[in-house]
């Protein structure tokens, strides 16, 4: 699972359009998923193998981190 933790500075124009881009939502898909983790602190944003679910994390925090983002993506396996 990946998910996303919520803070004050990373935009939520930010976080859509990473939602968007890397995990292929659409707008409105991913704007309800965003106040989600606004509202709530946190959000499965994916649901992916291991190794899928490790380089879109990845690839979030270096989006994130190159915009002076502190954008937080944790990755947990999936509970049954």
């Amino acid at each position: 699972r990946v998910i996303y933790i919520n803070d004050e500075t990373t935009t939520q124009e930010f976080v859509v359009e990473t939602l968007k881009v890397i995990f292929n939502y659409d707008q409105g898909a991913a704007e309800a998923l965003t106040m989600k983790v606004h509202e709530q602190g946190s959000a499965v944003v994916a649901v992916l193998p291991y190794e899928l679910a490790e380089q879109k994390g990845i690839e979030v925090t270096l989006s994130a981190r190159s915009q002076n983002y502190p954008l937080q993506v944790k990755l947990e396996p999936e509970t049954v």
